[in-house]
Formats: C-alpha cells, sequence, structure tokens
C-alpha cells in the first residue's frame, strides 16, 4: 500500500461512497423520465433493504451472534454498485466492481470491519438486491412499451 497515514486512508474512505452516489445521480439524469422514476425507485428500496436489514440486526443480533458485524459501510457502496453496474458498460462495470473491492480492502486496512463482516453483508444483500431490481426492470419493460 501507499504510505499514507491513518487520517489520509480515512479520508479517502470517506469520499469513497459520495462519488459513487454521484455518479448514481448521474447515471440517473442521463435516462429519461419514465424509466428514471423506476430507476430510482429501485435505489432506493436497496438503500431500504440496507437500513432494514440494519435495524434487523440490532434488534436481532444476527451478525453478532457469529461474532461479527452487518457492515452498513459495505451495504450502501454495494447497493450503489449494484445500480451502477445495471445501468454501465464493461468498462463502468470493471471500475465500479474493482473500486468496491479496493474500498473493502481499505476497510479492512483501516480496521473498520473484518473480511467476514463484509462478505456476510454481501452475500446476504446481493441476492436482495438482484430481486428488487428484476422487479423494477419488469417494470421498465412495461413502461418503454407504453412510452413506444
Amino acid at each position: 500500500m501507499l504510505n499514507l497515514t491513518f487520517q489520509q486512508w480515512a479520508l479517502i474512505a470517506d469520499i469513497y461512497t459520495p462519488l459513487l452516489a454521484l455518479w448514481s445521480v448521474r447515471l440517473l439524469l442521463q435516462e429519461a423520465t419514465p424509466l428514471r422514476k423506476i430507476s430510482f425507485t429501485a435505489l432506493m428500496v436497496t438503500i431500504c433493504i440496507v437500513y432494514g436489514s440494519r435495524f434487523m440486526d440490532e434488534w436481532l443480533g444476527i451478525w453478532p451472534a457469529f461474532k461479527s458485524d452487518y457492515s452498513t459501510h459495505t451495504a450502501v457502496a454495494l447497493a450503489l454498485v449494484v445500480h451502477i453496474v445495471i445501468k454501465v458498460g464493461l468498462w463502468g462495470r470493471l471500475v465500479a466492481v474493482g473500486s468496491l473491492l479496493a474500498y473493502l480492502q481499505l476497510m479492512n486496512h483501516q480496521q473498520y470491519h473484518t473480511y467476514l463482516d463484509m462478505v456476510s453483508t454481501v452475500i446476504y444483500l446481493l441476492p436482495l438486491f438482484w430481486v428488487s431490481w428484476l422487479h423494477f426492470a419488469t417494470s421498465a419493460k412495461e413502461a418503454s412499451r407504453r412510452v413506444d
């Protein structure tokens, strides 16, 4: 790794999610209005899943039961990366997924989360996000048929 201080690495970690959010907003603004509304709703549903899962974990103690921690940082970044991956081409997908992997490494380096925290969060959330986006993809197809 580069020879940066803890605070410099922390600043990079703090900047990562807002940059993903800006990329997502830019992608939303490039879509036609009916599709933009559907994509925005799908993205908000995944964010609600992120925080709903956080509250569920706080209430039920699921992650602490296996000496782990639900990673909200990972969850929010994953929701944004999934949105980006759905909307961009191959190079954008590689950048988005590569940046997420680098972010996970950075969080481990900073000791914010263990790999178990992050990987278990991803394994739990990815199927939920997939089902959500599939549902909204069907809505988008119906909306595009109505526009045509």
